[in-house]
């Protein structure tokens, strides 16, 4: 079984659409430098787990970079469209369900890019 994280990836990788416009690149954490865009990142933000029920509901942000704010739009529309209500087994996680919560859109100071994070809630049951 993959981690949560790479379950996230593979269902982004796998997605035409999302794939369409990044290709392979959708990383942890951060960017590589100089990387190629349009680009993905992912983290965890946090990671709860009810130990009666054993479900977890831990929470991912998918970061959709590019360097035009049409391009970023598509993209994070994708990403959500990819993700929002998928139930089932990925990578080896059961996932109930993953639930959007919330996104922005951002342009960074330093570098121009255009950036939404979307924040995603994973709901899978742990232990499996």
């Amino acid at each position: 079984m993959t981690s949560l994280h790479g379950a996230i990836r593979s269902l982004l990788y796998d997605d035409t659409s999302v794939r369409s416009i990044v290709d392979s690149r959708i990383y942890p954490l951060k960017m590589p430098y100089e990387a190629t865009l349009p680009a993905l990142t992912i983290h965890k933000i946090s990671g709860p787990r009810d130990h009666t029920t054993g479900h977890g509901t831990p929470r991912y942000q998918v970061s959709c970079w590019a360097e035009s704010f049409a391009l970023v739009q598509t993209l994070s529309e994708a990403v959500i469209d990819c993700l929002v209500r998928y139930k089932g087994v990925a990578s080896g996680n059961h996932i109930k369900q993953i639930v959007y919560e919330n996104s922005l859109d951002a342009i960074e100071d330093e570098t121009g890019l255009f950036h939404v994070p979307l924040d995603f809630k994973i709901i899978h049951t742990h232990g499996d």
